[in-house]
This record gives structure tokens, C-alpha cells and sequence, in this order.
């Protein structure tokens, strides 16, 4: 786009980002930078009227974070750049982008893993080297530190040599050469940067064949500072931050502050049988697992999904300071496992079905099916957005609906996410609304709402509506039960919004009469406003009686 004198022209670049440069000099005036995350084009997929399926690797989560000490700085891991060729695989997303909601841009990126940008992309065959994938990010309860999980598995064509006539020997022994690292990372307040300072090689590692585990999830805990994770060899572990000290002196860097070293705290080995089916001593491979750290942080829950049918889970309750299982769950069914979390008293699991149990109580409170048309249970598993609220005891789950269009191609679908936000006393969710697919959510800090990540890079904030104040008469013989309602807040100015005004459903509004009356805070402040000294009760009881008695009214 040129400008209407000629002096500067635009162009959009495939990052997300515009840049303005003048004609005269060709260098950059402006740098507009948006959400840098990963973008789903469904038009570079190859239309295939034979296909019976999507690449749904394409749909796989976007790590992201919410920085507690900075509420409205949203992290995320972020490609090079976007596909530029039908049929393109996932990029590799190295880079970390902190995006300012409260500003609407783009603060900092960084590189998080080798990338690009510091290593030769050409290997000495010619093909191009395939970057590490940042997997998980979490941030410490403080906002002091961050942990990232990045993998990197060689490409097949890498791996020609391992070829001895078997498929599966040589998949198998390209896996084994996965590289996976465990870093902590510290915010450096002088360079509004994190700045690493521990790497953990092979968190998981399987000795017996010498190959590095993958690592199912990543969770912080909320008491203190300290991560989690659970790993493809059956171990749950606790790390922890150690302050270096020479001869009982602290060494202190060039920021002044310790050196930390970050060392692995506690341990917990899971079984790869259960003791319940007699008779079964074949070792089980986990499908996936997932962590979840009680309020407190005094219980870490992990939940696992094996890969055999027959098997429905196990939910293990581990002491975090003897490191100890407590109790093994055998009563609800993990198979198909997304997501677990503790909402005040309650242990969520969404996997084959929305599962809400008491855990004071030791009871089921209830069981929702979960239905995603046109997309298996296993499949879906990484598609399911999960994420829990501990300021208003609440939590959010998007699920996939793949739709198929009238067309005379079997690719040719309608895919969008339906968000809906759960109380765990009720098994109706209390907002849905339905968007582009769903690629992130989580919790707000310290606040009310969900800020979640769609496929065409446009970050939702979700917050509670605030409106006046109202009195209801409820029926004498039924309690009216107060709701609470969403609104949807587009943050990304450079995107279409496509989420219209909010409605309440049925259930979760009241019909209001002719009669009822609404008013504001401000008019009841005023009535019971009187100066220094407040009028005898008699006075102020009538006041508010006028004020509740006038004429009604419904609102705007």
C-alpha cells in the first residue's frame, strides 16, 4: 500500500507484523508488530477428495503463560515464520513473544531454544536444519522465573542409515536420538528480558536404552517457588531453586542478585501396572499424563492415560513434602486424558467425559459427556483447550468442532472451537461462546476471566460484566440462583472481530416484569450518604424504601 503523497509505502509480512519504509531512503519508518503465534490456513492444505482426515498436528497447543507479577503481558512461543507452501507441517516455534494487553503490542521476543538466527540453517547435505520446538511454558507463582520445555527429534530424512528393512526399527530409533531440555529461565528487570539460568538435560531419562523421555506436562507451584513434571518414564518430579554459596557466602552475579542453581527436590515413581487387574503384569506405556498442584500446594494430583483400551487410568494424590503417594484413583476414567485441575475443593478431569469430584467429601458431584463430532477420542486429547480460575473458583474448557460443509470434498469442513466456563457445583455451564479453533487458554492473575489464543492469531480476553445493581423477588417456592455472565473483549486491533454482542441463555437469566426496578450504586450511595453524621435508622430505612418503592423501570 503506498501513502496518498508517494513518501512511504506498507507491507505486510507473513509474521504478522507491517512495516513502513520511504520511498526515497527504502528504510523502515514504523515497525507495527502483532500476535506472532502460529497461524492455521486452511487453504494451504492440499484438497484432497480421497482424504478421510485433517493434519491435526496443525492444531496442536500454543504454549502459553500469564505472568502473575504483570497481569496483562501474555507470553507465547512463537514461530520463524509462517507456512508458505501447501501441505506445510507445524513450524517449530523457538522464539518467546510477550504480548501487552493493556497496550494492544508486542513488548519483547526472544529466542528460547537454537534457532535460526544463531546456528547455520543449511546442513552440509543442503537440506534445511529443523529448529527445537518449544512444548511448555509456565511461570512461578511471583512472576520471578520462567520453565520451558523444548524438544528436537532429527528429521526422517536424517536418519537413512538407521534403515535396516523394518518401519518400525528405524522410527523407533529416530525417537530415541529426541533431544529434550528443561530450562529455567530468570526476568532480568534491567533488560526486560528472562535470562537463562539452568538447563536440565533429559529431565526424563530412560536408562536402559539411553534416549531422552518426553515430558507429558509442566505445571508451578502456587505456594512457593518450584515446578513439576511428569515425564514418559513413569517419574513425577518436584524441581526447586539452590542459591550458590562459596564458604557460606553468596556469589552474586553481575545484576547483583545470588546465582541460583535449579536441582531436582523431590521424586515419585508411578507403577506401570495397577495392582487392580490381577493377573496383568505387562508393562503399560502412558498415552499421556497430566499434573495438577492443590491450592496450597500441599497435593500434586497426576492423572495418566495408558495406551490399551482395556485400562480406564489411574489418578494418583502425591504428598509434595514426603513425596509419597497417598491415595491411587481408580473411580473415574482418564482414557482420552486433556486436561486436570483443582478448583477449591473440587478435581476436574476432562477426558472422555467432563468429571467433577468432591475431594472432602470423597464423592462424585457430577459426569458430563463430551461430544467433538467427526474427530476421535485420541485424537482430540491435544486439542482440547483446559484451564482453571482460582479467583472465582471456576473453569474453562474449548472443544474442538470439526463440521462438515456441504461440498463434494471431505476436507472441506467448519472448524471452530465452542469455549464454555464451568462452576464445578453445576454441571450447565454458566458461558459459552463459539470462535475460530481454539489454540490456548488460561486463567487471568490474580482476577476474574480467561484469556484465550484462536487459529487466525487473535487473543480473547473473557471477563465478567459488571452492570447495576438489582433487586429480584425470587418465587416463594424456589431459590433463584445468581449467574454469572461473560463478555468477550478483542484485544488484536489488526484482526476482524467476529464474536457479536453477548447474550445470557435462558438458563442463566431471569425474565424480568414491568415492576421490577433497577438502579444504580451511585443512586443508593447517595440516599445513604447524609455527612458525619447519619440520620437516626428510622430516617434511612424510609430513605431507601422511597428510593426502592418509586415507579419501576427496566433498563437500557
Amino acid at each position: 500500500m503506498v501513502s496518498p503523497s508517494g513518501t512511504s509505502y506498507a507491507l505486510t509480512l507473513a509474521n504478522n507484523s507491517v512495516v513502513v519504509l520511504s520511498t526515497t531512503e527504502l528504510e523502515a519508518k514504523t515497525h507495527i508488530v502483532g500476535v506472532q503465534s502460529r497461524r492455521v490456513d486452511l487453504q494451504q492444505q492440499v484438497q484432497d477428495r480421497n482424504a478421510t482426515r485433517l493434519n491435526y498436528d496443525i492444531f496442536h497447543p500454543v504454549p502459553m503463560a500469564i505472568n502473575p507479577a504483570a497481569p496483562n503481558e501474555v507470553l507465547l512461543a512463537v514461530p520463524s515464520s509462517q507456512p508458505r507452501y501447501k501441505n506445510d507441517s507445524r513450524q517449530p516455534e523457538p522464539y518467546l513473544q510477550t504480548f501487552d494487553l493493556a497496550n494492544h503490542r508486542a513488548k519483547t521476543r526472544q529466542a528460547l531454544t537454537r534457532n535460526h538466527a544463531t546456528e547455520p540453517n543449511v546442513a552440509p547435505e543442503g537440506d534445511r536444519i529443523k529448529e527445537p520446538d518449544t512444548r511448555l511454558i509456565q511461570i512461578s507463582h511471583d512472576g520471578e522465573w520462567l520453565a520451558t520445555v523444548d524438544e528436537w527429534v532429527p528429521p526422517v530424512s536424517d536418519t537413512s542409515f538407521l534403515n535396516e528393512g523394518v518401519p518400525e526399527f528405524k522410527e523407533e530409533e529416530r525417537l530415541n536420538r529426541r533431544e529434550v531440555y528443561l530450562k529455567f529461565w530468570r526476568r532480568s528487570e534491567q533488560h526486560d528480558q528472562w535470562k537463562l539460568e539452568s538447563r536440565i538435560d533429559a529431565p526424563h531419562f530412560f536408562e536402559d536404552v539411553c534416549s531422552h523421555g518426553r515430558v507429558f506436562d509442566l505445571v508451578a507451584d502456587p505456594s512457593g517457588t518450584g515446578f513439576a513434571t511428569v515425564g514418559e518414564d513413569h517419574v513425577v518430579r518436584i524441581w526447586r531453586p539452590k542459591t550458590r554459596r562459596s564458604d557460606g557466602v553468596v556469589v552474586r552475579g553481575a545484576d547483583k542478585k545470588g546465582l541460583v542453581t535449579w536441582l531436582l527436590d523431590r521424586c515419585t515413581t508411578i507403577s506401570d501396572h495397577l495392582d487392580v487387574l490381577e493377573g496383568s503384569q505387562q508393562p503399560l506405556h502412558p498415552l499421556t499424563s497430566r499434573l495438577a498442584f492443590s491450592t496450597d500446594g500441599s497435593v500434586l494430583a497426576v492423572a495418566t492415560s495408558w495406551a490399551s483400551d482395556s485400562d480406564l487410568g489411574v489418578t494418583h494424590l502425591i504428598d509434595t513434602h514426603s513425596a509419597t503417594i497417598q491415595r491411587s484413583m481408580t473411580e473415574v476414567d482418564v482414557t482420552a486424558l486433556s486436561g486436570l485441575g483443582f478448583v477449591g475443593q473440587y478435581l476436574v478431569f476432562v477426558a472422555g467425559s467432563l468429571t467433577v469430584w468432591d475431594m472432602v467429601l470423597d464423592e462424585l458431584v457430577y459426569c458430563v459427556p463430551i461430544h467433538t463430532p467427526n474427530i476421535g477420542r485420541t485424537e482430540r486429547i491435544p486439542l482440547i483447550r483446559f484451564a482453571v480460575n482460582d479467583a472465582d473458583n471456576t473453569f474453562a474448557i474449548a472443544l474442538p468442532q470439526f463440521k462438515k460443509k456441504a461440498a463434494s470434498a471431505s476436507t472441506a469442513r467448519q472448524i471452530t472451537s465452542t469455549l464454555a466456563i464451568y462452576d464445578p457445583n453445576h454441571s450447565a455451564p454458566i458461558w459459552t461462546n463459539t470462535s475460530p479453533i481454539t489454540l490456548a487458554l488460561a486463567a487471568r492473575k490474580g482476577e476474574r476471566g480467561y484469556i484465550a489464543l484462536d487459529s487466525v492469531s487473535c487473543i480473547m480476553a473473557i471477563s465478567p460484566t459488571s452492570s447495576g445493581l438489582q433487586l429480584l423477588t425470587p418465587p416463594p417456592e424456589e431459590k433463584a440462583e445468581l449467574r454469572t455472565a461473560y463478555e468477550v473483549e478483542d484485544v488484536d486491533e489488526t484482526a476482524d472481530s467476529r464474536i457479536g454482542p453477548i447474550t445470557l441463555t435462558e438458563d442463566l437469566s431471569q425474565d424480568l416484569n414491568e415492576d421490577a426496578v433497577v438502579f444504580n450504586a451511585q443512586q443508593l450511595q447517595d440516599v445513604l450518604d447524609h455527612g458525619p453524621v447519619p440520620p437516626p435508622p428510622q430516617g434511612l430505612f424510609s430513605a431507601v424504601l422511597a428510593l426502592v418503592g418509586r415507579p419501576g423501570r427496566i433498563a437500557g
